[in-house]
């Protein structure tokens, strides 16, 4: 198993704690009514993508890689506008549908403001880096390498981590490995003896995938009528034209 950025686990662990504490916090606010937890939600997500450009800049620094940034992310844009953030919190019916929403909306902050912070550094690329014990659609992704426009898709719950670095990445993880080493959860004893003939672990999952109408998570392409920068990513046509919008749209300064 390939070694974990210091700076990488770090920011695992507070990016996990940001968005524990702004489901705590805006479980106590929702007595002042939903103006209240939308501003709550904000600030953690202004947090969030805070801590995400900070990583990055460590993550790199780590990793003795030079790359300077040729724009600047504007922090504010990453929280979700207040109208948008209200209509989805009200649309919410249960406690759990609530602390979801919170807790998955300040992740996308973070993740949103990483992926930016890739994007403006020419060279630079993210691998996907799964913290085992993992389930196994994680598995079979462990340690694939995504150009700055490519973000990998997420099951709910996911836990999965992108290291920015460059396309010689040394954090490569093989998936058999993960498997030979106990580490990927939710194979059952049929699955383990296909393996151990010499199936596939990419063909073992999909196949049960399909049986179980099991669907990836992912990612949305606009909030409020704004593209989400992810959704930038879709309509750029090179990075030249991502800067170019991501600029229009607010979510970096010159």
């Amino acid at each position: 198993m390939p070694p974990t950025l210091r700076s990488a686990r770090k920011h695992y662990r507070l990016s996990a704690l940001i968005a524990r504490r702004a489901v705590r916090e805006a479980k106590k606010a929702r007595s002042g009514g939903t103006a209240a937890v939308v501003g709550v939600v904000a600030a953690h997500q202004i947090t969030q993508a805070q801590a995400s450009q900070v990583a990055v800049e460590e993550m790199l620094a780590e990793q003795e890689i030079d790359s300077i940034a040729e724009a600047l992310l504007n922090i504010a844009a990453f929280a979700t506008e207040p109208s948008t953030l209200t209509q989805m919190i009200e649309a919410t019916d249960t406690d759990f549908e609530f602390e979801r929403l919170v807790e998955s909306i300040v992740q996308e902050a973070a993740r949103a403001a990483e992926s930016v912070s890739i994007a403006v550094r020419p060279d630079i690329y993210h691998v996907r880096y799964v913290n085992p014990p993992c389930c196994a659609r994680c598995a079979i992704l462990a340690g694939r390498v995504y150009r700055w426009s490519t973000g990998f898709e997420r099951h709910p719950g996911c836990d999965c981590s992108m290291i920015p670095t460059t396309i010689a990445s040394p954090y490569a993880q093989n998936p058999d490995q993960l498997v030979a080493d106990g580490q990927v959860r939710g194979l059952s004893k049929a699955d383990m003896k296909a393996l151990a003939d010499g199936a596939d672990l990419g063909q073992v999952v999909n196949i049960r995938r399909r049986a179980a109408g099991l669907n990836e998570s992912g990612r949305a392409l606009a909030r409020g009528g704004r593209p989400t920068p992810a959704g930038i990513y879709r309509l750029a046509s090179d990075r030249a034209q991502a800067i170019e919008l991501l600029r229009r749209y607010g979510y970096i300064t010159t």
